[in-house]
């Protein structure tokens, strides 16, 4: 991804399905015990992980009526447990809508509502949606999430530490947990990872992405990653959420960019100044982002202690020249910037990239030790992301040389080939994408330039192949 270029309209965010999740809880002397289940691995959405039971609003719940949202989870709740829970036991707990990160969202509406006796503590999953189910309580769940042991949602933890930390009765935790999902939608506290914590924020960037990822890692210091909404209402939500971490007793210590594009770095210098810390970033991002902000250079050997984490830059140009990967060794992460989409490809600009350092430095993230990769647009991905690319691009670069061994072609002509089978792309940004290849396979000698402008392109004489 990369900032919007003129003529190119910003997506839609896309809008989000109804839905309704069931935390079925089971008294342990002053404690909860709450029924959740491990998704299964195959799963479209939030493969893997601890959830609540729940789902999509259905024809037969009777929307638009009075109870369908508590019609909704009594359902889903029986076909993914067997266990019956009647419509009017359900006490509402709130409202959460996915974060704009992920191509699909819902509005969820949450229900509470106590165990139904004689429910066994570890029943059979009733349909293939979930690999495990069991009764357990909340803070066991959080305990094995913060050793990395399991997966949970961001959505679920509050929820988790609401009920972890909850004493009195059913009625009561249900109003705790609606408490605890309305701080959510005014500042979430998102985590993939323990202590690494994001905000989405809207910014001009490339479609289909509509927001960029603010990371915040850190122990009882951290820093803000990536701050590239210039929207006043979307930098104070960001303030909002680093104030909760601040009411922890942690406090920031820099704003740090991973490259100059505008849709990283819009509201850096905003942020930096309320916060009263320096931008640091590489040398080059720095010459090229106009800030009054204190300014200090952050190259790759240079650590931030983060009391608790470290963070270490790693120079991976390619996307930018002064581009920077963040690794958080005690966190299991890298903050990988634009290196990496959770949405699409990245666009190589050779105006101002290159598609050889690019290439570089996606081999080389793929020896960087680390569990979940953090990207700048959309969800988390799994280290494999990285060497996925350099075979999209491979494949990519592969039409290209199949188009000229046909003849001497145009621009147009090769990016339309290249990219035959994504139509909906805009020409312009096929066209930049392919002259990005096309200059990797000149400097290598496997093509050349028909005429001086690079309009239109040829295979070299020499050449026997990429």
């Amino acid at each position: 991804m990369s900032e919007l270029p003129p003529g190119i309209e910003p997506a839609e965010v896309p809008e989000p399905r109804e839905s309704a999740c069931g935390i079925v809880c089971r008294r342990d002397g002053d404690r909860f015990r709450v029924l959740v289940g491990q998704r299964s691995r195959q799963s479209r959405f939030m493969p893997g992980h601890i959830a609540f039971p729940g789902g999509g609003l259905d024809a037969a719940d009777g929307p638009g009526r009075p109870g369908a949202f508590a019609r909704c989870v009594s359902r889903e709740v029986r076909e993914e447990t067997g266990i019956d829970v009647a419509p009017g036991d359900w006490l509402p707990a709130g409202v959460r809508v996915t974060p704009p990160m992920f191509p699909v969202r819902f509005r969820t509406e949450f229900f509470v509502a106590p165990m139904p006796d004689g429910a066994a503590d570890d029943p059979a999953p009733a349909t293939p949606e979930n690999e495990r189910l069991s009764v357990v309580p909340a803070q066991r769940v959080l305990d094995d999430w913060s050793r990395g042991a399991c997966r949970v949602p961001p959505p679920v933890l509050p929820i988790l530490r609401t009920l972890a930390s909850a004493r009195a009765s059913i009625e009561d935790a249900a109003e705790a947990v609606a408490a605890a999902n309305l701080e959510e939608e005014r500042a979430p506290r998102i985590e993939f990872v323990r202590d690494v914590w994001m905000l989405p924020v809207r910014t001009r960037t490339l479609p289909p992405a509509t927001h960029t990822n603010v990371w915040i890692p850190g122990g009882k210091r951290f820093v803000v990653v990536d701050p590239g909404s210039e929207d006043p209402e979307e930098v104070e939500r960001l303030l909002a959420v680093v104030e909760r971490r601040r009411a922890l007793g942690q406090r920031p210590v820099a704003v740090v960019l991973t490259h100059h594009h505008q849709d990283h770095v819009c509201g850096a210098s905003a942020v930096a100044h309320a916060l009263g810390v320096p931008l640091r970033a590489h040398p080059a991002t720095l010459a090229a982002v106009a800030s009054d902000a204190r300014a200090e250079p952050l190259r790759e050997g240079d650590e931030i202690d983060l009391d608790g984490m470290t963070l270490r830059p790693l120079e991976t140009p390619g996307h930018a020249a002064g581009h920077l990967a963040l690794h958080v060794p005690e966190a299991d992460v890298v903050i990988a910037g634009d290196l990496v989409s959770g949405l699409s490809t990245i666009l190589i600009d050779p105006d101002t990239g290159d598609m050889e350092a690019y290439l570089a430095s996606l081999e080389r993230m793929r020896s960087v030790p680390c569990r979940l990769v953090l990207p700048g647009h959309g969800p988390p991905l799994p280290p494999a992301a990285f060497g996925k690319v350099i075979e999209h691009r491979a494949q990519r670069e592969s039409r290209i040389i199949e188009r000229l061994a046909g003849g001497e072609a145009t621009l147009s002509e090769i990016a339309r080939s290249a990219y035959d089978s994504a139509p909906r792309l805009p020409l312009v940004l096929t066209e930049r994408q392919t002259l990005a290849h096309l200059v990797r396979l000149e400097r290598r000698g496997g093509v050349r330039r028909s005429d001086d402008a690079g309009g239109r392109w040829r295979r070299a004489a020499s050449a026997g192949g990429g």
